[in-house]
């Protein structure tokens, strides 16, 4: 008996090391993780003194707006959160969302680094690979919905003169139909996907994962569109939101064209949000300038200074309140959560 007591006892604080050696990885990654994040936001963000010498010309009523907007878009993002991940609790789920905008801000890429940062979180607290593949790709479809559905809703009408703007096919028709094929391709790769995983029933490998997520993340997303959750206007908002910066900017300097001109600039020039560099920026900066000019906001003077107060509102907002909100995050990383995220 007494061996065995021993034994148990050496088991016991044999776990209690392993638990206590994942605890300290996890919290040096997530400092690591959060340094950087600081890092990429001061090397790679536009500066502040740059902003604050465009903005002496700015009308400052704007500019606040513009900033309530940032807000806004935020919060569009943490409601939309909170529906695909609502049973990790309001608190955490309210504070890995605007982490997962942080990183966003300082690390393009389209949204996939804030995904793969709330993916590793989600992993450390005990949640599946297959879960947590699934709700990432349900996330990422919506959001990006949002984007290729508003080219196409707002392209097709603009060319046909429906609605004001440049009646150019390359700027207007072929996005629109760009956007449209996307969302048709979306669909049949979800459902080439179901079928391929279904094949591979029984079989494990990170395939099989991506299969199922593909497919199970498309078919969730058109179920919760399908039953019209209030928290889907948190898609629409995040990127409703993020429009109306770039516009209260443009307003400020008393240049603004319409809004429907200035969504369908933003629409396309945000494309360069896909280059993977720090916030994106200058593609980011470049693609904006260069759409709205061909879209014919004037002069090309207002429109640089204008994107680039908007890229700082845009970029350091988030990055600041998600460094926070990841900061505060950082004492949770590892500790399994009680509930579990729905299949």
């Amino acid at each position: 008996m007494g061996i065995e007591s021993k034994d148990e006892e050496g088991d016991q604080d044999s776990g209690m090391l392993a638990v206590q050696s994942r605890t300290l990885r996890n919290s040096l990654i997530s400092l690591a993780v959060f340094f950087a994040l600081v890092a990429a936001l001061l090397l790679g963000v536009p500066g502040l003194r740059t902003a604050g010498d465009r903005i002496s010309d700015a009308n400052t009523s704007w500019i606040a707006l513009a900033l309530v907007f940032e807000l806004l878009s935020c919060v569009g993002y943490v409601v939309l959160f909170d529906l695909v991940f609502g049973r990790l609790g309001h608190s955490l789920s309210s504070r890995l969302s605007l982490s997962e905008l942080a990183v966003n801000s300082v690390v393009s890429v389209s949204g996939l680094a804030g995904i793969a940062l709330g993916a590793w979180v989600l992993r450390s607290k005990g949640f599946s690979v297959e879960r947590i593949a699934k709700r990432s790709v349900l996330i990422f479809v919506l959001t990006s919905a949002v984007n290729v559905g508003a080219v196409a809703v707002i392209g097709i009408p603009m060319w046909l003169g429906i609605i004001p703007g440049s009646r150019d096919p390359l700027l207007t028709l072929l996005p629109g139909l760009a956007g449209i094929a996307t969302i048709t391709g979306t669909l049949v790769l979800a459902s080439w996907a179901r079928r391929t995983a279904a094949a591979r029933a029984g079989r494990e490998g990170r395939a099989t994962v991506a299969l199922t997520a593909i497919g199970g993340g498309v078919e969730d997303a058109l179920g919760l569109i399908g039953k019209r959750d209030w928290r889907l206007l948190g898609a629409v908002g995040y990127w409703l939101f993020d429009n109306l910066v770039l516009y209260a900017c443009l307003a400020s300097f008393g240049h603004a064209p319409s809004f429907w001109v200035v969504a369908m600039a933003y629409l396309v020039g945000m494309l360069a949000n896909s280059i993977p560099v720090p916030g994106g920026f200058v593609a980011v900066e470049g693609g904006l300038v260069g759409m709205l000019l061909l879209f014919g906001a004037r002069p090309g003077s207002v429109v640089i200074a204008s994107v680039v107060i908007y890229r700082v509102l845009s970029l350091w907002v988030p990055a600041l309140i998600g460094s926070l909100a990841f900061l505060s995050l950082r004492r949770e990383i590892g500790k399994p959560a009680a509930p579990a995220v729905p299949g």
